[in-house]
């Protein structure tokens, strides 16, 4: 009873501060003008909307005002919500605007950014971001801010000026590209934040704690009120998007070249059944535009995780998200829905015969259905691939919720199913704890098998502590997921501490303690880890870190890595590992790392480096250098190398291009991509994409090569 109280203390405190900021509303302004998005505030309506200030530092002066005066104002029409900002500046010529791309790192110039909560319940949000050029990058949010689907594109509009007080911007976002609940008159939750590069400053119109650092700016819980729109157009809408495809490819298959023409079509269409349901449709899916993998070298015995790319899979993806570890940085080690388990075999593509998809919110119930059909592929058979998502709100900001998926083939008893609940609960935003439960089932009894998960993560402003515990049976199974191994109990503990210096040059330091204990379901020992170090913020914004790590791995059965063999047995390892960065809004930023230390009965050395080179706001180079030095006991010292370049040009916003070429020698592979994109009207695109390989196993030989066009357009009824 007396932690009932405590927590309920602090849960109202943390209200009462909250509640006071999110009294602050705007009221846009109903127009009847033709707003023409061209960075000018030039329309009359413009002068008579209400203005807002009154923005507050997250950082580095944490509650101060900005000490650059910004300026908000809204307008909408029936079709259309307009945001324009005023971004004054001491030192126009400082403002840093390079970047030109569509989701591009913006968050690296001057930019501002808006956070619509379209139903006003502080659980989900869209999150549209600009800079003074009127580059693009929108984000959809759910589960509170915890996952972020970057990759969800929306149709709207942007124009950026700069001028001797500073810079404006104006924005158009439809009503049609957002979900809503329909009322007479509706309340969204709303707020504006502006980032200054060159003094690193960040603020907005509702504070952001510092504690929350950026992922706090995605929290929809730090919200004013935004009222009074009336007589919006419906947006139940229809859509419909056909592509034609057409090229040539030629590969190498057992010493024979063989040529094909590639001719191609299909059809996506999107259907808002109501403001906030909408039903996606696909037929003969082509992902031909979609960027190659990044090339990894795999030193593990267990199977790489790579990120969803494919646009049909991306949008609405956050609300599918159930597992362990899901909205963490790096690789879950239990995701039960996996997308690129559709349609990707072995590493190969498998045709998409078609599919549809329901998202949605209807009432306190968020609703996710997904149905895709992929075609017979050699051995493998006709492939069907379902899930049913639903989550309920609960409390002022908790969801419980289930899963259900489906993985059968030709339609008979080959069938592979897992199913699950959730909780998510948050007494107050310092306080986050999930826990879930999920089966596994097949005609296979030894696929049957739980799996469960409990997390706990806690932070204020200097401390941060994330514990965690998960079991997965040995006989689980999740074939339309992903999971790192199985046959585990793991306990898990992370925990930072982070001061702020403001003194010397050093803005922040942090330490930090993380560690885990890994046992099988016959409680034996098979792992554990223990990892300490610190780091420090430089007022540059330039960084480094120092770690040190002891740990113990049992292996069960020997492994390969390239031409040499782990065996079985037992191993501890020591390593150190030192990484460095430069503020990454420079002309040239770069990361790199160091790391040295035992490799199971060797040692290994490791060196990677990134950079970035904006050489002006249209062109940027991005290059990547990864090697390894292994050394075993049975072979001779042995290398790994990975390399990677990706060159980008934008004409304007509209009208992009890239090449991306990579080496990965113990893949013995060259790879190189090019991908010009013109989008010559919102929403629809032409694309022109170049792909070659070279087998480097014996020289340097070309292995195939594909050039393809493509052409989508958007009819929108």
């Amino acid at each position: 009873m007396r932690y009932g109280v405590v927590l309920l203390i602090f849960a109202a405190i943390a209200a009462a501060d909250l509640n006071a900021e999110a009294s602050k509303e705007i009221r846009p302004l109903f127009t009847q003008e033709a707003i023409e998005i061209d960075g000018h505030l030039n329309e009359e309506d413009w002068t008579q909307a209400q203005v807002i200030d009154d923005f507050i530092q997250q950082s580095p002066d944490e509650g101060q005002p900005s000490t650059e005066r910004t300026e908000v104002r809204m307008l909408y029409d029936t079709e259309k919500l307009y945001i324009g900002f005023e971004c004054y500046d001491s030192q126009p010529d400082k403002i840093v605007a390079n970047e030109m791309r569509r989701d591009g790192q913006l968050w690296q110039n001057d930019n501002v950014y808006i956070m619509l909560d379209t139903y006003g319940d502080k659980r989900q949000c869209f999150f549209f971001r600009t800079n003074a050029l009127g580059a693009l990058s929108d984000t959809a949010v759910t589960d509170g801010g915890e996952n972020l689907n970057g990759s969800w594109d929306c149709i709207w509009e942007a124009a950026g000026r700069q001028h001797e007080k500073g810079w404006t911007v104006e924005i158009a976002i439809p009503f049609n590209q957002l979900r809503f609940k329909k009322k007479d008159s509706m309340v969204w939750g709303v707020n504006f934040g502006r980032n200054i590069q060159r003094t690193n400053e960040t603020t907005q119109w509702i504070q952001v704690p510092r504690s929350q650092s950026w992922p706090g700016t995605y929290h929809p819980i730090y919200q004013g009120k935004l009222t009074g729109l009336q007589g919006i157009a419906l947006p139940s809408y229809f859509d419909v998007k056909p592509y034609l495809l057409g090229g040539l490819a030629r590969n190498l298959e057992d010493g024979d070249w063989h040529r094909t023409t590639e001719r191609d079509m299909g059809l996506d269409m999107k259907y808002g059944i109501t403001s906030n349901l909408t039903l996606d449709l696909t037929l003969n899916t082509d992902f031909a535009q979609v960027e190659a993998d990044q090339e990894e070298v795999n030193l593990t015995r267990f199977s790489l995780y790579f990120p969803e790319r494919r646009d049909f899979f991306l949008e609405g993806s956050g609300l599918f998200a159930f597992g362990a570890g899901i909205g963490d940085f790096g690789p879950p080690p239990l995701a039960v829905f996996y997308s690129r388990s559709i349609g990707i075999e072995d590493e190969k593509e498998i045709r998409l015969l078609g599919g549809g998809k329901l998202t949605g919110k209807v009432g306190a119930y968020s609703v996710g259905a997904l149905n895709m059909t992929t075609a017979a592929s050699g051995e493998i058979p006709m492939t069907n691939f379902s899930v049913l998502r639903m989550q309920r709100d609960i409390l002022s900001d908790s969801t419980v919720g289930f899963i259900l998926t489906n993985r059968q083939s030709d339609f008979d008893n080959d069938y592979h199913r897992n199913g699950g609940i959730d909780l998510f609960f948050r007494p107050h935003d310092q306080w986050r704890m999930r826990a879930m439960t999920v089966g596994s089932w097949s005609p296979d009894p030894e696929e049957r098998d739980m799996a469960w998960h409990f997390s706990n993560n806690w932070r204020n402003k200097y401390f941060r502590v994330n514990a965690s515990y998960l079991d997965i049976g040995p006989q689980f199974t999740s074939k339309m997921g992903f999971m790192h191994r199985r046959n585990i109990r793991s306990l898990m503990l992370d925990t930072d501490y982070r001061i702020q210096i403001s003194r010397y040059g050093v803005r922040d330091v942090g330490t930090g303690f993380a560690g885990g204990y890994l046992l099988d379901h016959d409680n034996n020992l098979i792992g554990w880890d223990a990892r300490i170090g610190g780091n420090i913020l430089l007022d540059s914004d330039d960084g480094f870190s120092l770690n040190v790590q002891r740990s113990f791995d049992r292996v069960d059965e020997s492994f390969s890595v390239g031409d040499a063999e782990i065996p079985a047995g037992d191993y501890e390892m020591n390593q150190v590992s030192l990484r460095g960065f430069t503020e990454s809004s420079r002309p040239f930023a770069v990361f790199g790392r160091v790391e040295y230390g035992d490799y199971f009965h060797g040692n290994r050395v490791s060196f990677d480096i990134d950079s970035q080179w904006r050489m002006t706001y249209q062109l940027a180079i991005e290059t990547r250098y990864q090697r390894n030095w292994i050394n075993l006991p049975e072979t001779d010292l042995f290398t790994t190398n990975v390399v990677g370049t990706r060159i980008s040009y934008a004409l304007n916003t509209r009208f992009f291009t890239k090449l991306y070429a990579q080496w990965n020698d113990s893949a013995e592979r060259v790879s190189a991509n090019f991908l010009l994109n013109y989008i010559y009207r919102p929403g629809s695109d032409f694309y022109l994409v170049y792909d070659q390989g070279w087998d480097t196993s014996d020289g340097f030989h070309t292995h195939d090569w594909t050039v393809l066009s493509k052409f989508t357009y958007l009819f929108s009824l």
